[in-house]
């Protein structure tokens, strides 16, 4: 087959898991997103919403650690395994490791308990231990192929949140306890779908059998994601710690309400990561990687800059709408957020596959630890000093330098050119910065998205006709 035939073919492949990863991940973003206006109208105070908040990053600092980031091994493994002999050797290996974790998590707790009862503490705990078992379930099916119940499971898991949620929170009064069950029930059900689905369990998994050997090839590949996890944690969520301690609980809800809104931006690096994952990893030694990987790079600035204009602007537009008064204030901080958010999918979706395919992840502990200290040291400064709005600078100045760090590390794997296709995305998201916190009228606002968007599809036309081409061909089958 040729280059180009080849090419179109990988091209191919790539748009069709972006569109399977597109349904779930935008149906459980948008179930999600509809549930922020529910959760500030129904918890008046924010203090409280932040006390939440600050549990659920907790929960997301441990679950690489419960997990040992086995659920990022499961897909990689399994991806690339042969027969089912192999799948059973990985597949059991993953589920007894996670059992003596998971029994580890729960003495810990009790020992913590026993010492000094925590508000919510075990509710916390058991959200922990419901979301780790789902990550690492539903990726599970995706590296065995089942891409098509790794999307069920996730939209399934959104929409009994949403349900839960009314149904605890609106119905039953339960506050912030009520979200909480919500989301453990949900996951629970999410983790029975792919299972009466996938029936891992049942087809992949043996307690006698040899699974040694497997293991210690796959904790060699993922022990060096948990620090990198960890310090990855410091740098998009500690924020929050140290907001609680220098401003209070309710500044920490306002800056959660902000951080909330900027998950568009992170719904489309999901879904890029996703599909991008899975082709750089099958097409890392493909002889025109360099050409390919400079394509999709920048189409992908040109889409995550497009996606940034229309929602910031529209965000700014009916945000009164979408959150209770006591919130409103959180408006000023989504657009350094959303920069962040671009500058974090940039240096993660893109970058992190390189380092998987070529089965070296230690190679980016090193700008995760860098990029932590950077986090870490700036919140100190900033934040009580300027409060919310210097932990949302910080971001912007970590991801940043993650970014430019990757950019060059990267170059033993990939070369990446930049042109006009990168700069000017980028110039159109830095000078709508002026219209959002200055313009007169929300006719300028309009004004200035319906231009800059004008202008980037203008200059990405070939790509677009390509992208509508395959699109209409796709829809005709």
């Amino acid at each position: 087959m040729t280059y180009k035939g080849e090419a179109s073919k990988r091209t191919r492949k790539m748009a069709k898991d972006f569109g399977i990863y597109s349904i779930g991940v935008l149906g459980t973003r948008v179930i999600s997103f509809l549930m922020l206006p529910l959760y500030t109208h129904y918890i008046d105070k924010p203090s409280d919403y932040g006390y939440y908040d600050l549990c659920l990053t907790i929960v997301m600092l441990l679950v690489p650690v419960i997990t040992l980031q086995l659920r990022e091994g499961a897909f990689r493994f399994l991806l690339t395994a042969k027969d089912d002999e192999r799948r059973t050797r990985i597949t059991t290996y993953i589920y007894q490791t996670m059992s003596l974790t998971i029994l580890l998590c729960v003495a810990v707790a009790a020992m913590i308990w026993v010492l000094s009862p925590i508000r919510f503490l075990w509710l916390t705990v058991i959200l922990l231990i419901v979301t780790a078992l789902h990550d690492v379930v539903l990726q599970i099916s995706r590296g065995l192929g089942r891409n098509v119940v790794y999307v069920q499971g996730s939209i399934i898991t959104t929409l009994l949140v949403a349900l839960l949620s009314i149904y605890f929170v609106v119905y039953l009064d339960k506050g912030i306890a009520g979200i909480f069950w919500a989301n453990i029930l949900a996951h629970a059900g999410g983790i029975a779908y792919n299972e009466l689905r996938v029936r891992t369990l049942c087809k992949y998994f043996k307690w006698n059998c040899n699974a040694h050997a497997i293991g210690r090839i796959m904790l060699q590949y993922c022990l060096p994601m948990i620090p990198m996890s960890l310090c990855f944690w410091l740098t998009t969520s500690s924020d929050r710690l140290l907001i609680q301690h220098f401003v209070g609980f309710t500044a920490n809800g306002l800056y959660a309400v902000a951080a909330k809104f900027s998950m568009i931006v992170h719904t489309l690096a999901l879904i890029f990561y996703q599909s991008w994952q899975e082709t750089a990893i099958k097409q890392f030694k493909s002889d025109d990687r360099q050409s390919f990987y400079n394509r999709v790079f920048n189409l992908y600035v040109f889409v995550l800059a497009s996606i940034f204009i229309c929602y910031i602007f529209l965000l700014k537009l009916s945000y009164g709408m979408l959150v209770a008064v006591e919130y409103s204030w959180s408006r000023n901080l989504l657009y350094p957020l959303g920069i962040a958010g671009i500058l974090n999918a940039l240096a993660t979706s893109f970058f992190d596959p390189a380092y998987q395919s070529a089965r070296e992840t230690h190679r980016a502990l090193p700008a995760i630890i860098l990029t932590a200290v950077v986090s870490v040291g700036c919140n100190l400064v900033l934040v009580p000093r300027y409060g919310a709005a210097g932990a949302a600078i910080t971001s912007v100045i970590s991801y940043m330098f993650l970014m430019l760090y990757r950019l060059i590390d990267t170059r033993r794997y990939v070369k990446l050119r930049w042109s006009t296709s990168t700069w000017l995305p980028a110039l159109v998201v830095l000078v709508g910065a002026i219209p959002f916190y200055f313009s007169p009228s929300p006719w300028v606002d309009i004004c200035y998205m319906v231009v800059a968007l004008a202008v980037m599809a203008v200059h990405q036309r070939n790509h677009i006709r390509q992208g509508l081409a395959y699109l209409r061909s796709f829809i005709g089958r």
